[in-house]
């Protein structure tokens, strides 16, 4: 487990983590509208256009699949 997984809570059957990429998110929140589990909101902050809850979140990979910035990328949960 990593630092910047620490914090996130085990979910039993994910595999997989989405990783945002503040950077290159240009926050058209494609990825909130198609994710299936409703884990992603618009975010508050500019440093964070959208957020992730990863306590919702089954790592189905919806949101890096649709990106089209490739902002998400599906990264393996420790």
């Amino acid at each position: 487990m990593t630092e910047r997984t620490k914090h996130i809570p085990k979910m039993e059957g994910r595999t997989h983590l989405p990783r945002l990429d503040t950077e290159k998110c240009v926050a058209c929140v494609l990825c909130q509208y198609l994710c299936p589990d409703l884990a992603i909101t618009r975010g508050e902050e500019k440093e964070n256009p959208i957020e992730i809850d990863y306590n919702i979140c089954r790592g189905c990979g919806v949101c890096a699949f649709i990106c089209p910035k490739e902002a998400i990328k599906m990264i393996v949960e420790e």
